[in-house]
């Protein structure tokens, strides 16, 4: 019963106190070895097209999330980190011996987490604050102008798209115009708006 569990306490509390006062030594003794480690995140909203589809049409046709998903790829590849490691000085070849190894670090320290379809957080874990915060704003400020360069890109495609088919309904129409115009050339008196004067020809030389 409860009774005996306390009496069997009471008797051993010397051996918990050491216990206790052991485990809150080394807690207190990893707490001051162990680095400091900053983090720095960065919640970044993708707002979708704000006038009604119905009025204009949106040129980018691909989904959002798969958007997303390759501009991410794209931030974290190997020539976008490796620019980053180099502007901040990040890793220094003291710890890491090659460049790939530092690239690596950079990329684990990065974390991506979708909170919505259209809602994600960059973080960034650093020992120092101020680089955790730069270069988790470098990261944010890459993923937007990647976004713009997708969103250009496909609206150019669209607007190269749009003045091929524009080319080619005006060549149709000017094609159409030639033969309907050839074509009141050859029959210019038996045409519909003919009518009256062919009926006025007519009685005047009845």
């Amino acid at each position: 019963d409860i009774s005996q569990i306390l009496n069997s306490l009471y008797r051993r509390k010397g051996l918990i106190i050491c216990v206790c006062l052991v485990v809150f030594l080394l807690a207190t003794y990893t707490a001051t070895i162990l680095p400091n480690i900053y983090q720095s995140s960065s919640l970044i909203l993708i707002s979708p097209q704000r006038v009604p589809s119905s009025f204009v049409t949106s040129t980018i046709t691909t989904d959002l999330a798969e958007r997303m998903q390759s501009i991410i790829q794209e931030i974290l590849s190997r020539t976008q980190l490796e620019k980053i490691v180099k502007e901040f000085n990040l890793f220094p070849t003291s710890t890491s011996s090659t460049l790939e190894e530092r690239i690596e670090r950079l990329r684990k320290a990065v974390k991506v987490e979708f909170r919505r379809n259209n809602v994600f957080q960059l973080s960034y874990e650093s020992d120092n604050p101020e680089t955790a915060k730069q270069v988790t704003s470098r990261l944010a400020s890459l993923f937007i102008e990647q976004n713009l360069q997708v969103r250009e890109q496909q609206a150019m495609g669209t607007k190269s798209f749009m003045s091929a088919e524009a080319d080619r309904l005006r060549k149709e129409l000017e094609e159409q115009e030639m033969v309907v115009n050839q074509y009141k050339a050859a029959n210019r008196y038996e045409l519909p708006d003919q009518q009256d004067s062919n009926l006025r020809t007519l009685e005047q030389l009845r």
